[in-house]
């Protein structure tokens, strides 16, 4: 995917893995329901980061209303290192830096019980994955849309019974116009429609989002990045991150992507858990900074 953060790359795809009889399936935030990928967009994603870590250590942050909504970067002994790097997730105009993901997902982590870095790792590979397929829904009534970058024709791209009737609620209450907010573009099969940097459709995002209200005090936001965050936090908690190892956090990769764990499609989840790999190292690095 051209103009990804430098952070991550998708890797060049080897032989053996490229999947082509694949299909390319996954999880829209809602179990049961599945769409695919394009088969050329489902190697796994590595991460490249040769950048040098000079900066202060940070502190997870307890999770309230108040601290989700005043989280910020902790100060940095230098603005040229890692902290003041790009950090891009999907959909969003704005980029945030590295060091206010880190902040933001440490507060999310405390109180959903899921490492940072597993969740930071997740939202990279949706970005690397969704990228350049986003579009806007133009008929209400068929789903149909048209994609952004082109503006050629497609037609599915938000089910008109399960997701249309959520997304037109979630939109109104935030003042929104639904046929002007980008969404995931459909895939070769099964519709799209989903939402935000967290890649939720409109009818699983009416729970999560109740949960992220509750947690806030704040209407939810698919769109907004702390909202956006804690969804997908409470999501791969629920699927089996909150047991912080190796195999839960496969486990709630792999749900995440397809909506279950057995579905096959290992590469996203061994994706996940690279680019977490890498994640984790430079975190550590950083702590020992004040050591």
């Amino acid at each position: 995917m051209k103009n990804l953060p430098r952070y991550f790359i998708i890797s060049a795809i080897m032989a053996g893995i490229i999947l082509a009889s694949l299909g390319g399936v996954y999880f829209l935030r809602k179990q049961g329901s599945v769409k695919p990928k394009k088969t050329e967009e489902t190697a796994a994603i590595i991460l490249d980061r040769k950048i040098t870590i000079n900066t202060a250590r940070i502190n997870p942050v307890s999770m309230s209303s108040e601290t989700i909504a005043s989280t910020s970067l902790p100060t940095a002994s230098s603005s040229a290192d890692i902290f003041s790097e790009k950090f891009e997730l999907l959909g969003q105009t704005s980029t945030m830096t590295f060091g206010e993901a880190l902040a933001l997902a440490d507060a999310v982590a405390s109180t959903t019980k899921i490492r940072p870095a597993f969740l930071l790792a997740i939202l990279q590979e949706e970005l690397g994955l969704e990228k350049t397929d986003l579009c806007y829904l133009t008929d209400l009534e068929t789903g149909e849309g048209i994609r952004a970058d082109d503006g050629a024709s497609t037609s599915k791209t938000m089910d008109p019974a399960r997701d249309i009737p959520d997304f037109l609620t979630i939109t109104k209450a935030l003042g929104r116009d639904p046929l002007k907010t980008l969404v995931t573009c459909p895939m070769s099969f099964g519709w799209g429609g989903a939402m935000g940097p967290a890649d939720f459709i409109p009818s699983t995002w009416m729970s999560y989002g109740s949960r992220v209200a509750k947690i806030t005090g704040a209407p939810a936001d698919p769109w907004n990045t702390k909202d956006a965050f804690l969804a997908a936090g409470l999501f791969l908690s629920d699927s089996g991150a909150s047991s912080m190892t190796r195999t839960g956090e496969w486990n709630a990769a792999m749900i995440y992507f397809s909506g279950s764990a057995d579905s096959g499609y290992d590469f996203y989840a061994n994706g996940a858990l690279t680019i977490e790999d890498e994640i984790a190292k430079e975190i550590k690095a950083v702590q020992n900074i004040r050591h």
